[in-house]
């Protein structure tokens, strides 16, 4: 039997690319690559299997069949004994996906999490068609325990860190309103296969993408804030297998700081909050920040206030437009802080500390 087995005959393709539902995929782009070349025509045909596939996905929002799925397993076979590498027909699929995901991205986003779904059960079943061995995914359970414990910082068994792999990216994610958390357990049990490790970590996530599947973290993203209805702050931090609970820690202390500091939502790096993290890496410093301004705290008024005026840049007019308040009333305010504080919010330095300081406490209590 071959790929071309029983497959209705609206799938065949033009020689010059794939179509799924108004994007197309150039062949050449894909299959000019393909070793040796007597595997080509049957990559081809792969193709055509899962164009199929994927337009009814976008048109009817069903997932793969099994009747379509054992057409890969045979596709995988077929690819095999043309001579060609399971590596090599896994990363064929993998940019099909990634040109399909991306364009979905863009004009249905809605289907993005339906498309990177059905993209992981077509690579394994193509793999086990080759006879590569597929890796079961751990259960839930032991995936979010270990992001966890890598999340704090605790140390790995050297048995458990021979069974990560080589290099990851952690991509993490943070919402500004609180989110579900059975609605952020149902996206990473979306994002688990091929090695993908994820864990509900506060009112985010933090997922542990191997590097050779880093084009999947723009789908993650995609899906976590098309659930939930709003931009969450992000950061994606490369990371190697010895060093994944530093990328961990810098990747959520990145995300605490665009909080504390109410950037809006968005895509961070370590150098986009460099000071704040820098101060916050002296526990000692940060002590004395939190602690100069927690006597406002409890002046709902006067925190509110330092808070505006930050945002504000420390300009007096925009803040008092932004309380509602008269400049007069304002400069009271601003004088009743640096008489609880000892810092004039109106001088550099003054306002260099206090915006640090508020930083401090905001991350001190989150």
């Amino acid at each position: 039997m071959t790929v071309l087995d029983d497959r209705p005959e609206d799938r065949t393709q033009p020689q010059d690319g794939f179509v799924v539902d108004g994007i197309v995929v150039p062949a050449g782009d894909l299959l000019d690559g393909i070793t040796p070349v007597a595997a080509r025509p049957v990559a081809a045909a792969l193709l055509g299997e899962i164009t199929g596939i994927y337009r009814r996905v976008l048109v009817e929002d069903v997932t793969v069949s099994p009747a379509q799925r054992a057409r890969v397993r045979i596709a995988g076979e077929a690819f095999a004994e043309a001579g060609g590498a399971a590596d090599t027909a896994a990363d064929l699929l993998g940019r099909f996906a990634a040109q399909v995901t991306d364009a979905v991205a863009r004009h249905r986003p809605h289907r993005v999490v339906s498309v990177v779904r059905v993209a992981h059960l077509l690579v394994h079943d193509l793999l086990a068609g080759t006879g590569t061995p597929v890796p079961a995914a751990p259960a839930r359970e032991a995936r979010w325990a270990l992001v966890q414990r890598l999340v704090r910082q605790e140390r790995l068994e050297p048995a458990e860190l021979a069974g990560l792999e080589d290099g990851y990216v952690v991509v993490a994610a943070r919402f500004p309103r609180a989110v579900p958390h059975d609605g952020l357990a149902a996206v990473l049990d979306e994002h688990h296969d091929d090695g993908m490790l994820g864990a509900p970590v506060g009112d985010g996530v933090v997922v542990l993408v191997p590097r050779r599947l880093e084009r999947r973290a723009g789908p993650l993203l995609e899906a976590l804030a098309g659930r939930f209805g709003q931009e969450p702050w992000t950061v994606l931090v490369p990371a190697d297998r010895a060093a994944l609970a530093a990328g961990c820690k810098e990747a959520t202390d990145v995300l605490a700081l665009a909080a504390a500091t109410a950037r809006p939502g968005g895509r961070y790096c370590l150098d986009d909050v460099l000071l704040e993290y820098a101060m916050l890496r002296d526990p000692v410093t940060s002590a004395r920040l939190v602690a100069l301004v927690a006597p406002l705290a409890g002046n709902e008024v006067l925190h509110a206030t330092l808070e505006a005026l930050i945002r504000a840049d420390f300009n007096r007019t925009v803040a008092a437009r932004e309380l509602f308040i008269h400049r007069s009333t304002l400069d009271y305010r601003i004088r009743r802080i640096e008489e609880i504080t000892g810092q004039n919010p109106l001088t550099g330095r003054g306002a260099c500390v206090l915006a640090a300081a508020m930083v401090a406490h905001a991350v001190s209590g989150s």
